[in-house]
């Protein structure tokens, strides 16, 4: 059904099967952020904080459920835990660093084969 309706044709059309339907569009939906994927690689933090310590290098491959950080919120100390095993490719933050909500900490590459 998904490749039987067509959208963004022209602003204000959606067709689906052979018929066109005019709609009506708004410029703020025009010019809203398309929506993109997470990068399922990429850790977030999930509330804000400070980095307390960092557990991890870049390089090192890890196992999931490992410990990449740990940070203060709310004083109280938190852990960031490795999604998936894999390897840190990058890492976002360092020791002291404050972060908001839905930061990027970590990318950590799935890799599924890995001896560590």
């Amino acid at each position: 059904m998904q490749e039987e309706i067509q959208q963004n044709l022209t602003p204000g059309e959606v067709r689906i099967l052979d018929t066109t339907y005019p709609t009506n569009v708004t410029k703020r939906y025009l010019n809203r952020k398309k929506w993109e994927r997470p990068n399922p690689d990429v850790v977030l933090s999930f509330i804000p904080g400070t980095v307390l310590q960092l557990a991890v290098k870049k390089g090192q491959k890890v196992k999931a459920g490992d410990t990449l950080a740990v940070f203060v919120a709310m004083k109280m100390h938190n852990t960031v835990l490795a999604p998936h095993d894999g390897e840190v490719v990058e890492i976002f933050v360092k020791e002291g660093d404050k972060f908001h909500k839905g930061a990027s900490l970590f990318e950590v590459r799935h890799c599924p084969n890995h001896e560590s």
